[in-house]
């Protein structure tokens, strides 16, 4: 009894390794069409995070800037800004852009690198020092707690000539 459950094991499994394998030799695509999408998967489950802290993000378009706070009912200084809407997500992240800056996987500052919800690490001039952070949100755009307008705003990112310079990209998601 025992040895034919074992034949039959084999046989199913080679039947679905022939199967995937036929699709392998149409293609890569073939082959993932054959297998069906992972809704579940860590590039969905990434994707749809990321959409989430957009949304959340945008929801604070407007509220005012407040230095050391971190609520829209109080306002929201850039540091805490991030840490609000990343809490939401289960995320505790530091209320300091500095020390935001140690948190989650590094990603290259390079724009074509960028995914929504990434987190911007900006100083001044050539100080290495990190003073502000933003949250990308997409097609070249960020939003951030702005101390010159005085709230959250969505704006595209400072260009090379700004005095504030990008120094480092966090992935916490």
């Amino acid at each position: 009894m025992l040895r034919q459950v074992r034949l039959l094991l084999a046989l199913a499994l080679v039947g679905s390794v022939a199967s995937v394998a036929a699709a392998q030799d149409s293609g890569p695509l073939t082959a993932l069409q054959a297998r069906g999408s992972n809704p579940d998967g860590p590039v969905a489950r990434r994707l749809a995070s990321s959409d989430a802290v957009v949304a959340k993000a945008r929801e604070q378009l407007g509220k005012r800037y407040r230095t050391a706070s971190a609520s829209p009912d109080h306002g929201f200084d850039c540091s805490g800004l991030v840490k609000y809407v990343l809490n939401a997500f289960g995320v505790d992240l530091p209320h300091n852009a500095a020390r935001i800056a140690r948190e989650g996987e590094a990603v290259s500052a390079d724009t074509s690198s960028l995914l929504p919800g990434d987190l911007l690490m900006f100083g001044r001039g050539r100080s290495a020092r990190i003073s502000h952070v933003g949250i990308y949100v997409g097609e070249g755009k960020m939003i951030h707690a702005s101390t010159a307008q005085r709230r959250v705003i969505e704006t595209a990112l400072p260009s090379s000539m700004s005095t504030m310079k990008l120094r480092t990209v966090r992935r916490v998601l």
